[in-house]
């Protein structure tokens, strides 16, 4: 799949100050030679300005109105995408890694009037610096401003779709400003942790959808390909965290849980009273709801689990191990046993 190359810029104060910009040397070594010498930087609002492009220097030159009319200063980012031809999209980002509310403004020289920037014109987007953070492997921070502008639209469950057209399932903990389950884009590059990205870029484009791009420490996008697992295999040296053995009425067309046995406690005393785990086979992916009822002695798995027996074709007596897949205890590679009969 072709992608529209892209880099993000950390902006110091000298460079707000000048009328060039550097342009990191990855991605120029990548793409300068399918780029002209001369480009259109196009922003979200309509504001629009050319640039002279020094492929020897890799410097874009002639943004001093720019950094002017947006008022820019060091700390704040800028996110380039090449779009092809003369043109690249441009958006801005804030001390807190929110984009920011664009001004209504367009360069001296154009004629035509600003846009709206909103929701339903390319979505809204955040970046989390996560090479700065500590270590993390699962849980990126959402800035509140994003939170405040389009939080009350984002739902609990979301989908995750990167470079690769891979769809991963994560959950928005709005009142933590919080979005977990990302440990699988670590497990696809063989990362332990998330803080081997440099930049994580995040575009929410309505329903429960976000695209996330990532850049290395380069400032250059490195797409994110899944890491090829054969059926049923696992990551080496990954023990069983607990085992589910399918039983007649785990079968029924409305099952009401599936009992986590109490001999894998290591595991169901991490869970909370009502959480949410994923279960990884290759490049496929369930959500499993998890409750704990009678005084949290029972732990049982609820939504999703009807979706899991049929995708699997799960049959009475198959055993599902689940091991642990990275540091965190909402993450599982799956292995079926199938019974003897059931093959």
């Amino acid at each position: 799949m072709e992608l529209n190359p892209k880099f993000v810029t950390l902006l110091r104060d000298a460079d707000c100050v000048c009328n060039e910009l550097v342009v990191p040397h990855s991605f120029c070594v990548k793409h300068c030679a399918k780029i002209p010498l001369t480009v259109k930087r196009s922003m979200r609002n309509g504001y629009e300005m050319w640039l002279d492009f020094d492929k020897k220097k890799e410097k874009f030159i002639g943004l001093h109105f720019l950094y002017s009319y947006f008022c820019l200063k060091g700390g704040q980012s800028l996110f380039f995408e090449y779009a092809g031809g003369f043109v690249f999209k441009v958006s801005i980002f804030g001390f807190d890694g929110s984009e920011i509310e664009y001004p209504k403004v367009v360069h001296h020289l154009q004629t035509a009037k600003p846009r709206q920037v909103s929701l339903y014109d390319g979505g809204w987007s955040f970046v989390s610096y996560v090479s700065l953070a500590r270590k993390a492997a699962d849980v990126v921070v959402v800035p509140q401003l994003f939170v405040d502008r389009v939080g009350d639209l984002v739902p609990d469950k979301l989908e995750l779709v990167v470079s690769s057209g891979q769809q991963l399932v994560a959950h928005f903990k709005r009142k933590d400003c919080e979005i977990s389950g990302l440990a699988s884009l670590c497990n696809m590059l063989s990362f332990r942790y998330l803080n081997q990205f440099h930049i994580l870029h995040f575009n929410y484009v309505l329903g429960n959808r976000f695209n996330v791009t990532a850049f290395d420490d380069s400032m250059t996008e490195t797409p994110i390909y899944p890491k090829p697992y054969e059926h049923g295999e696992t990551e080496m040296g990954n023990s069983t965290a607990f085992e589910i053995l399918v039983q007649p009425f785990h079968m029924l067309r409305y099952c009401h849980g599936v009992d986590v046995s109490v001999d894998f406690r290591d595991v169901r005393d991490w869970w909370n009273k009502l959480d949410y785990i994923t279960a990884y086979i290759g490049n496929r992916c369930w959500t499993l709801q998890v409750r704990k009822r009678a005084n949290w002695k029972r732990t049982t798995i609820h939504d999703g689990w009807i979706e899991f027996r049929n995708d699997l074709d799960l049959a009475v007596g198959d055993v599902c191990a689940f091991h642990w897949r990275n540091d965190t205890v909402h993450n599982f590679d799956v292995c079926v046993l199938k019974a003897v009969g059931n093959v």
